[in-house]
């Protein structure tokens, strides 16, 4: 297994980085600025794009296992190695999502406690609703991490 850190064209990723964030155009605004990894495992299994946000913090922008992959601690091995390539380099670590049962509890098993939330921000970024586990997404909650 090995990360590595995608330097250029990494929109040969875009199907993965669909997986958590559907809509392109919201992949545009972070995907060129951010630093992407890449996990291999007899190839891609997960990718993992973060961004400095300033005020020290570093934020997971994109993160995705291959559906076939998941449930198998790619996502937790991706987060624990930018964790640890992050300490001493910024103090926290957050990551926004929906306020879903799917993706919450994972990060909260990945160490993140809950810190804020950002108000209809799906619904008003996104040019479709946007559902997971049968749940419409509306607000953004955010975690964070402390490096």
């Amino acid at each position: 297994m090995e990360i590595r850190e995608v330097k250029d064209n990494k929109k040969r990723f875009l199907s993965l980085l669909l997986l958590a964030d559907e809509q392109e155009d919201m992949i545009d605004r972070y995907i060129n600025s951010g630093t992407m990894y890449v996990l291999e495992d007899g190839g891609v299994k997960c990718e993992c794009v973060v961004c400095d946000e300033g005020n020290d913090i570093l934020e997971i922008k994109n993160i995705a296992v291959k559906p076939e992959c998941q449930g198998k601690g790619y996502g937790k091995k991706m987060i624990d190695f930018i964790a640890a390539n992050y300490k001493g380099k910024y103090s926290i670590l957050q990551v926004g999502t929906g306020d879903s049962p799917l993706t919450v509890p994972f990060y909260e098993k990945c160490g993140f406690i809950r810190s804020h939330s950002v108000k209809n921000f799906f619904t008003d970024n996104y040019d479709h609703p946007i559902y997971e586990c049968g749940v419409q997404l509306v607000d953004m909650i955010y975690l964070k991490r402390i490096l």
